[in-house]
């Protein structure tokens, strides 16, 4: 057991579907007594071929925590649009973050699909959560988004089949075995 003044763990509440083909809107919560002085969020790119995933190069961003006011003295809720994506893409992202006792264990990688145009997701089937400093509004839309729990990832499965079966009809068109 280890007793810190740093920061917890971010958690992530963003659907694993984005709404938007050319950004994603990536929504966080990390638990700090202390105000949070910075957090760093990084992203990359996972290309992904016929024998191998390969993940590209980090992208580092360092972001300046709004203060929290006196009546929310723990829970610390962050968003931030990562813009210029690829279409129908797989990313993945890390948070971590600093107070006054120093820096936080990075946090779980979370995997995301940026909306492709070929493939239509209800909005109502891909919300994201809007930036809240409410611990008590983040709960509730935690709640919304857990029955639509199976059909994100139900979605999530259907891009990625989708993203391989193009890949493997764009091979053959190239060696000449079909259509």
């Amino acid at each position: 057991m280890e007793l810190s003044g740093r920061p917890g763990p971010a958690e992530f509440y963003s659907p694993k579907w984005g709404r938007l083909s050319d950004s994603y809107n990536l929504t966080w919560k990390i638990d700090s007594y202390p105000p949070l002085e910075e957090v760093r969020l990084l992203y990359r790119r996972v290309l992904m071929n016929d024998t191998f995933q390969q993940p590209g190069r980090w992208h580092d961003i360092i972001l300046t925590p709004e203060h929290r006011p006196a009546s929310e003295p723990l829970t610390h809720i962050m968003s931030y649009t990562i813009k210029n994506l690829v279409p129908g893409a797989y990313y993945e992202a890390i948070v971590q973050a600093k107070n006054r006792y120093g820096w936080n264990e990075v946090s779980d990688i979370f995997q995301f699909i940026v909306a492709s145009n070929s493939i239509d997701i209800p909005p109502e089937e891909s919300e994201v959560v809007a930036s809240s400093k409410s611990r008590h509004n983040a709960s509730q839309s935690l709640c919304r988004r857990s029955s639509q729990h199976l059909i994100l990832r139900t979605a999530f499965n259907a891009a990625l089949f989708s993203l391989g079966m193009n890949y493997l009809c764009q091979r053959s068109r190239q060696f000449g075995l079909g259509g």
